[in-house]
């Protein structure tokens, strides 16, 4: 069985949303942050960044990273069909789009709320928010523009990308104000949310 190192409103969001789409056994090892547990030896001894999530596979193989484990996941699971083959120019697609929200977008967002931990400087804190916002509009108007057609990254077909984007966009520090921005990033959210796996998982982290 799987084995989820999770906490409320972490990105342990996108790979449970996964698990639950393909109905895979999973248990979850929840962190309290609140607590500090993620600094504790213990868990350090896990994923030494002290971030969530951590996975530990069936065959005991850990893997931090969560577009890492979206790609290993519908590697395994190949019959849930939420990946493209491998090797066809709709996986390039695919790793195109995951690999631009982890490397892009996600740490953005990270810049906006926790701006303060990329200067020695507290007067540049002010400085690196306004910049991250402004980036990260830009990159949702990417997104919204790689949506066209749509109504999902990858055309008609939903994939595990769009669970990471829908993540992502939960995130955002003013939704309502995106939306008005970006309509097809608005509708994507609807579709995903509507999935009642994506439901189930919403519910665990929306009270956090």
């Amino acid at each position: 069985m799987y084995k989820l190192y999770w906490a409320q409103g972490s990105g342990a969001m996108a790979p449970q949303a996964l698990f639950e789409e393909i109905g895979a056994e999973y248990e979850k090892i929840v962190i309290d942050f609140e607590k500090e547990e993620h600094k504790s030896d213990e868990f350090l001894s896990v994923n030494p960044m002290g971030q969530i999530p951590a996975l530990v596979l069936p065959d005991g193989t850990l893997m931090t990273e969560t577009a890492a484990m979206l790609v290993h996941i519908v590697d395994r699971h190949p019959g849930a069909k939420l990946a493209p083959p491998a090797g066809s120019g709709e996986r390039a697609r695919f790793l195109r789009w995951l690999f631009f929200l982890a490397s892009n977008v996600y740490p953005t967002i990270l810049r906006v709320y926790y701006s303060e931990r990329y200067s020695t400087d507290p007067s540049a804190v002010e400085g690196i928010k306004a910049a991250a916002e402004a980036d990260l509009n830009d990159q949702f108007e990417i997104l919204n523009d790689a949506l066209d057609p749509g109504p999902y990254l990858l055309g008609e077909t939903f994939s595990a990308v769009d669970i990471l984007l829908w993540m992502l966009i939960q995130w955002h520090p003013v939704p309502t104000r995106l939306f008005e921005d970006a309509p097809r990033i608005k509708q994507v959210a609807g579709l995903v949310q509507a999935r009642p796996a994506i439901a189930r998982t919403w519910r665990e982290h929306e009270e956090n």
